[in-house]
């Protein structure tokens, strides 16, 4: 009886070590399987003097807050430096192409905005998309116009804004992904600035992420 009893213990023993080696081998492999994605950065920033007030999500890529934040623009650079900017426009007035006087936004702007292939701008990837309730349309914009021909075609944040340096208007040497958004009786222009040669996908694609937060006030 003796000797059984110690086979008997040495083989529970030697079962007991055989089924901790095999929990041991599974927790070691089913860490790494279960691990979940970081979540998505950025921050909540709401428009101090903006005429059309909103929040939206600032992603950590921007410089935060804009510079300005004034009743017509509200404009973000990168962080990296790299030249990219996402501004926000509200246009006050601005300048048809080959005008050097500056006139009254127009009440539907897209079709102004669609008017300009006529002059060198080339707009593609067009889609329809929603802004908070607000039905908008989404485009890249770009032109082969030779620099300065169409400075203002976008619009300017200021009544007397230079149209060379205080307004805005496609440019040769960037690429434009343009949301026309209708807010009431105004015209909010959204877009990502990156340059033509080198375009920055990774940004646009934080654009219009960016776009699908606004919240207006």
């Amino acid at each position: 009886m003796t000797r059984y009893r110690l086979a008997v213990a040495a083989c529970l023993s030697a079962l007991t070590l055989l089924v901790m080696a095999g929990c041991s081998s599974s927790a070691s492999t089913s860490g790494p399987a279960t691990a979940s994605p970081s979540s998505p950065t950025g921050q909540t920033y709401a428009s101090k003097a903006f005429v059309v007030p909103l929040a939206v999500t600032v992603d950590g890529s921007l410089k935060s807050p804009p510079n300005p934040d004034s009743r017509n623009l509200l404009s973000w650079d990168a962080a990296d430096g790299s030249g990219n900017k996402v501004r926000f426009l509200v246009p006050v007035n601005l300048y048809r192409p080959g005008s050097s006087s500056p006139g009254a936004p127009p009440k539907d702007y897209l079709t102004y905005l669609r008017g300009l292939t006529s002059q060198g701008v080339k707009l593609s990837n067009v889609t329809k998309v929603t802004v908070d309730g607000h039905s908008a349309t989404l485009m890249s914009a770009t032109t082969t116009t030779g620099p300065g021909l169409l400075n203002g075609s976008l619009g300017c944040p200021a009544v007397g804004a230079d149209q060379a340096e205080g307004c805005f208007g496609v440019q040769p040497d960037l690429s434009l992904r343009i949301a026309v958004i209708p807010v009431g009786n105004s015209t909010l222009l959204a877009w990502a600035r990156t340059s033509k040669a080198s375009p920055d996908a990774a940004f646009v694609a934080m654009f219009e992420t960016m776009l699908k937060s606004v919240r207006f006030r």
